[in-house]
């Protein structure tokens, strides 16, 4: 039977409990925490994760899981834009996308319910055919520049609250009434927690639990929505973990992973604590790997307090370290423990160029600025990062890197949404798709200096581009391999999909290659931003075209998977190859021949010069005129171009690090 409702608020007591506790303890690390600000922006990040959570809870408590929610998303998104592409009404769009939410929700139902596959097979195979879908689509030109009126649905406010908050609110307000009273919905509890029991008593479980999946498919269809109207693009990354983070906050919320138990509200408050960890981890300056950690240890301290109410050894340990037996003893135990653990990750893998609270610099107001890139745990960003501490220690001011942990550009403009929250002295940002422009104009138009490094929003309000010109990167790269192939042969370039600088390059590559007449081009490969996956592709390329002569790499994932490729295929010295950056990894291909030449970059000098910028623009230290800001005009040059340089195996020892 369904839980009571005492149960009920015991569990979201419990998640309440520790949304406020949370709150406090970042509010106390650091008062602008509990702004009004820092509390749009921390809504407005959840918006979308919050849309798809509320189905995912009623897809859980069915005793099921949607593994494909991220990619419906990204697919619907995706089919708003081809219809307003196709000359369609914004309404029409917007009618499309949901209908295609629900097509996808019903056939991931009808696949587990009548052919009896299990939710996760079926979901993951939906999963990965949907995110197919959209990368093919979005190869050559992912759809871009959308009517003012679609814009409005993620930008749009009232009354200084954004759409999205509102919609969030709206939904989750509806679902949770709707769950806890409606008595069709409410057979969700009876099929998860038995669903034979349930068939004999007389419920349609399989009609349930496709409903379930309906729901589920038209709330990712709203994010999906959402997440183009915020880009103005559609961004065939968007979504990609979005399950993993969707179901985490669904557990937290206090929903069991076999089924039966779940509020919409207590997964509502497990996204809020989930997202205010985020967060408030960011305003206290704490490394991006760090937060990963942080939320996992939330994560599986929530499956804890699961398990504690059937394990009997979790109840022996329990007792242990509380006198009582009792259930709200423990998990009020288990949340103080949670937090303690974040502000203990807090004190250790803070920034270390943030200065302490009784140092000088802290109490004479240091200044703060932020570096926002994407897929920060990448090597590239090592040189960038050290241009960075050096300036900012030059300088007197901290200064933090931070941002995705993969290339989502709706995450890097949750990113720059905190950094203005933050108040922050400046911000750099390495703008994955010029779709991060009006986060940037929003950071501007709050008094906050953007520069952007290493790629450009070129139609932003930015003060100045510092960073290779990638058009010319690519060129270089291009003449580079027509020159190793003797102006003859079949070339494959390797790139990302949906990265504006990245396609830039591209054009760079096919430019020059364009002159010499006996080099086809015969494909464009997608590393998905990863060696490992860029060797598949290289490997898959390399037999699909037997006499390739040479990859041409846009990125250090593709030189990288290009050379394991080329390797493995035993083509060494055959098949030509030009890479990307000087990666450790890359290096050592040249090293050994494998990789022939790679064209590098300044990244150290890209944050270093980016800052300086800042700090000159903020302490007004540039000599231009009196009033710049009053009449209009930009003191910074539009962009400084760092540069290329190529790396062969005659001087790739100077590049290597001791």
């Amino acid at each position: 039977m369904p839980p009571t409702r005492r149960q009920f608020r015991m569990r979201e007591i419990t998640i309440l409990v520790s949304v406020l506790l949370a709150i406090a303890v970042f509010g106390a690390l650091n008062p602008r925490f509990l702004g009004v600000e820092p509390a749009l922006a921390i809504l407005e990040g959840a918006s979308t994760d919050g849309l798809m959570v509320i189905g995912m809870t009623i897809v859980i408590v069915c005793g099921a899981f949607d593994m494909s929610v991220g990619s419906a998303m990204s697919l619907c998104g995706m089919i708003a834009a081809l219809v307003m592409k196709a000359g369609g009404p914004v309404w029409l769009a917007v009618l499309a996308a949901l209908v295609a939410g629900l097509v996808i929700g019903w056939t991931n139902g009808a696949i587990v319910t009548r052919l009896k596959i299990n939710p996760f097979i079926t979901t993951l195979g939906t999963m990965s055919i949907l995110r197919g879908i959209v990368l093919v689509v979005t190869r050559s030109s992912p759809p871009t520049g959308f009517p003012e009126s679609f814009l409005k649905i993620a930008w749009g406010s009232v009354f200084g609250i954004p759409f999205p908050v509102l919609l969030l609110g709206a939904a989750m307000l509806a679902g949770d009434l709707l769950l806890r009273h409606l008595a069709y919905l409410r057979q969700v509890y009876f099929v998860g927690s038995n669903e034979e029991a349930a068939r004999l008593t007389g419920i349609r479980t399989a009609q349930v639990k496709t409903f379930a999946f309906v729901i589920t498919g038209l709330l990712a269809a709203a994010a999906g929505v959402i997440v183009t109207s915020r880009a103005n693009a559609v961004d065939p990354n968007a979504g990609i973990g979005a399950e993993l983070r969707v179901i985490a906050a669904v557990i937290v919320g206090g929903a069991s992973l076999s089924g039966g138990r779940g509020t919409i509200l207590g997964s509502f408050l497990g996204l809020m604590l989930m997202q205010i960890i985020t967060t408030g981890l960011v305003f206290i300056d704490v490394a991006p790997e760090a937060q990963l950690i942080a939320v996992g240890l939330v994560l599986i301290l929530a499956a804890v307090i699961d398990r504690s109410g059937s394990s009997g050894l979790a109840r022996r340990i329990l007792s242990l370290l509380v006198t009582s037996r009792s259930k709200k003893v423990e998990r009020v135990f288990n949340v103080v423990l949670a937090v303690a653990l974040v502000a203990a990750l807090a004190v250790r893998f803070g920034n270390r160029n943030s200065p302490s609270e009784g140092s000088p610099q802290a109490q004479s107001g240091q200044q703060h600025y932020v570096m926002i890139s994407a897929a920060t745990g990448a090597p590239y960003w090592i040189d960038a990062k050290l241009g960075l501490n050096d300036k900012a220690n030059e300088l007197g001011v901290s200064a933090v890197f931070t941002g995705p942990p993969t290339v989502d550009v709706n995450q890097q403009i949750d990113a720059v949404n905190r950094a203005i929250a933050q108040g922050v002295d400046g911000i750099i940002v390495v703008p994955m798709a010029d779709s991060v422009t009006p986060a940037i104009d929003k950071a501007v138009e709050a008094g906050i200096p953007v520069v952007c490094a290493d790629a450009d929003a070129p139609s932003s309000k930015r003060f100045c581009f510092v960073g290779t010109g990638n058009y010319n990167a690519g060129y270089e790269g291009g003449q580079r391999l027509g020159k190793l192939l003797g102006g003859r042969g079949k070339v494959a370039l390797i790139s990302l999909p949906g990265t504006d600088h990245l396609a830039r390059r591209v054009n760079g590559y096919r430019d020059a290659l364009a002159q010499y007449p006996g080099i086809e081009i015969v494909r464009v490969g997608n590393d998905q931003g990863s060696p490992n996956e860029a060797q598949k592709e290289c490997r898959a390329i390399l037999q699909a075209v037997p006499g390739l002569a040479g990859f041409g790499c846009v990125d250090a994932a593709g030189g990288q998977g290009a050379a394991v490729a080329v390797k493995q295929a035993g083509k060494v010295g055959i098949v030509k190859i030009v890479a990307m950056d000087r990666d450790e990894a890359t290096l050592q291909f040249i090293q050994e021949g494998i990789i022939d030449a790679s064209i590098g970059q300044r990244s150290y000098m890209m944050s270093y010069l980016a800052l300086q910028m800042l700090y000159d623009l903020r302490n007004e230290r540039i000599k231009f005129v009196n009033d710049w800001q009053q009449i209009g005009v930009n003191p910074l040059p539009t962009n400084v171009d760092t540069g290329s340089f190529v790396i062969t195996r005659e001087n790739v020892g100077h590049f290597r690090r001791p």
